[in-house]
């Protein structure tokens, strides 16, 4: 143990002293002007500001960004670049965003090693940035710039578009931007996001959302609403795509009812709700933050929930936000050591609430009075019926347990469950089983079947069924015969 506490001791000793180093922005553009360049030909005039071009583009951080023929977007005929101050690498990554034309050659940016280019970068034809990351890990300390060109003449515009967009260029040691707008629906459409129900038509403003509602502390001026013109009456869900979580924060805007898990924003990972978030049953959006570091290089979805048609039975949403805290690196230093010290005054032991592999179920990780709580939860979800509920309310299993969502999933992360949703939909699964095999049920369909076990949708049972079994439930009934 001694031997043990030594080279803790040693770790955190060296890991202290690699100082957390802040992102270096080295150009935003904010300053209105190109002086951190050098302007070469006649394409880049200046930065633009958003107010000034009837261009539509989307996900730039603050107000201006670069474009080339910004004074004349038509005018195919004018070419140029833009060529940073010489810098030496001293960050990991290199993140910005971009958007526009599409042409490898003739519209990039370039970053030039040792008079080489050695990453490059283009839009997709479209005015939406997206980030980009360069990994430059292996070349730090050496010289390099960055080079932003639009050479792009009459004869090579066919396929793509006559100008190019870069914003937030930043020298980092995360990979990805500390700050990503995930969606902000300025675009005024739902085209990123797939709709079921008639609750979602189209993302509101100002002047389209109807009355009574007066909504309050969105961001720009597009937001994501189901009070359409049949007020509270109609249902659906707007379901993002899916994505790997890459920051450690998500925060968002929300408004609305406050029905739990039924006018609401969750984030689901594995088909499990891990976070969610009701309004307060006004038109004020308020902002909120779900801490993900745990769940960093895991698959994740966001859904907009409208499961309620009577008084306050909508949902607003705006400014979804994917970031990262600059204090995490050092609390995670701070964490280290304040763990050897306790391994020191206590000796060595797993704590209640470590890090836990959430693929078996480990006994020992848990107290007498943790393994009672779950056992509870189980015996109340099952017993109950809850979940034969395709909207089950969570309110009933935090009230009899007095426990939190947030506090019941961390209870079952270290279980085979991994947390109360994936426990419904596993209690689920077994029922839909029985039900299968009796044959009494042998006229019905298998989602007939399925909605009779809690299932909500074709989609969802299916998934959920492969994710939880490894086979479809096709392939179960046949393997019945």
């Amino acid at each position: 143990m001694k031997n043990f506490i030594v080279f803790f001791t040693i770790l955190v000793n060296i890991s202290c002293q690699q100082e957390y180093r802040p992102d270096i922005v080295y150009d935003d553009f904010e300053n209105g002007n190109f002086k951190n360049w050098d302007k070469l030909g006649s394409t880049f005039h200046s930065p633009t500001h958003i107010d000034s071009t009837e261009l539509k583009v989307k996900n730039f951080q603050g107000n201006y960004f670069a474009i080339s023929n910004n004074e004349n977007p038509s005018d195919l005929s004018s070419q140029g670049k833009l060529v940073s101050k010489k810098f030496r690498i001293d960050r990991k990554y290199i993140n910005f965003l971009i958007g526009g034309g599409n042409h490898n050659e003739r519209e990039s940016v370039n970053l030039i090693i040792d008079n080489k280019i050695e990453f490059r970068a283009t839009g997709e034809n479209s005015n939406i940035l997206r980030p980009i990351t360069w990994d430059v890990s292996k070349y730090l300390d050496k010289l390099a710039y960055i080079e932003v060109v639009d050479a792009l003449s009459s004869t090579h515009h066919e396929n793509a578009l006559p100008y190019l967009i870069v914003d937030n260029i930043v020298f980092s040691d995360n990979e990805g931007p500390a700050q990503l707008i995930f969606e902000n629906f300025e675009s005024g459409t739902y085209n990123n996001w797939n709709i079921q129900g008639g609750a979602f038509s189209k993302p509101r403003n100002r002047t389209n959302v109807y009355y009574p509602i007066s909504a309050s502390g969105f961001k720009g001026t597009f937001f994501a609403s189901s009070f359409g013109d049949t007020h509270d009456l109609e249902k659906g869900i707007l379901s993002s795509k899916e994505f790997e979580i890459k920051h450690d924060f998500i925060k968002f805007l929300v408004g609305g009812g406050s029905h739990s898990y039924k006018t609401c924003i969750n984030l689901l990972v594995n088909d499990s709700i891990i976070f969610s978030q009701t309004g307060l049953d006004d038109g004020e959006m308020r902002e909120h933050h779900w801490d993900v570091r745990s769940y960093i290089g895991k698959k994740g979805k966001i859904e907009i929930v409208d499961d309620h048609s009577q008084t306050w039975g909508h949902i607003m949403v705006d400014e979804i936000v994917f970031y990262n805290n600059d204090m995490t690196g050092r609390i995670v230093l701070y964490g280290l050591a304040l763990i050897i010290v306790l391994f020191t005054v206590i000796g060595i032991r797993h704590f209640k609430y470590s890090s836990r592999k959430k693929n078996k179920f480990q006994a020992s990780e848990l107290t007498e009075e943790e393994l009672n709580t779950i056992i509870k939860i189980k015996d109340f979800v099952y017993g109950s019926g809850l979940f034969k509920n395709p909207n089950p309310n969570i309110r009933e299993i935090e009230k009899f347990i007095g426990l939190n969502l947030e506090e019941i999933n961390y209870l079952f992360e270290n279980t085979e469950e991994r947390s109360l949703m994936h426990l419904i939909n596993i209690l689920r699964v077994e029922d839909f089983k029985k039900e299968l095999n009796d044959p009494s049920n042998e006229a019905y369909t298998l989602l007939a079947i399925a909605y009779k076990c809690g299932f909500s949708s074709k989609s969802s049972f299916y998934r959920i069924f492969k994710n939880i079994t490894n086979i479809t439930p096709s392939e179960y009934k046949n393997s019945l015969k």
